[in-house]
């Protein structure tokens, strides 16, 4: 009878045992799953926090970029300061005839023989009567083609501060040297241009005068 008992003790602590390891196993399995979803879950934070300040930086390299483009832009637009020493005060680009040529702001002979220059008048894109001269020679920047032009065309004055005026043409004319109403200031509040060259014989003046539209 001992024998017996003493066996199904032996059994019984087997039993607990076993049981025993099962609970440490099973509780050990759930303390690790615990873990590695901390683990994931900060892998995944930190993840999502590395997308962020990796898009964020992309972002600002975007817009840094798009801002130098625009800065670049901005400096290929504006027009030169001079031209061959010479200081400038505007563009003045003509369709019609193909010309693109730089205002000299002073006028004196040797200026005029380097590009057209400012004649008489304020400045550029303001109110009043700017007056441009040139030489009718057979260049790119010169005046050759101005007898060309019509009334209705247009063209376009870029001023210092890239400030761009659309011109149309109102009159056409050819008068004598001594004419110097082309000149006049009196434009009612209006903004004009009046570009002046000689005839291919020097005798006369061709005039075209043009609006602000």
């Amino acid at each position: 009878m001992k024998t017996k008992d003493r066996k199904n003790k032996y059994i019984l602590r087997i039993i607990i045992i076993v049981v025993f390891v099962i609970v440490i196993v099973f509780a050990s399995q759930v303390i690790l799953e615990k873990q590695s979803n901390k683990t994931d879950k900060n892998i995944q934070t930190s993840l999502v926090k590395n997308t962020n300040i990796k898009n964020e930086t992309q972002e600002k390299s975007i817009m840094e970029q798009e801002n130098i483009k625009q800065d670049t832009k901005q400096v290929e637009t504006n027009i030169l300061t001079q031209y061959k020493g010479y200081p400038v005060i505007a563009k003045l680009e003509i369709p019609k005839i193909n010309l693109e040529t730089y205002v000299i702001s002073e006028y004196s002979e040797q200026a005029l023989k380097i590009s057209v220059t400012k004649f008489y008048g304020g400045n550029p894109n303001e109110e009043g009567n700017f007056c441009i001269a040139g030489h009718n020679y057979i260049t790119k920047n010169m005046f050759h083609d101005l007898k060309k032009l019509s009334i209705g065309d247009t063209f376009t004055l870029i001023d210092a501060n890239n400030n761009e005026g659309i011109y149309q043409i109102y009159l056409v004319e050819t008068v004598e040297p001594n004419e110097t109403q082309c000149l006049s200031q009196k434009t009612e509040g209006k903004t004009e241009v009046t570009l002046i060259t000689c005839t291919t014989d020097s005798s006369k003046r061709i005039i075209v005068k043009a609006v602000k539209i």
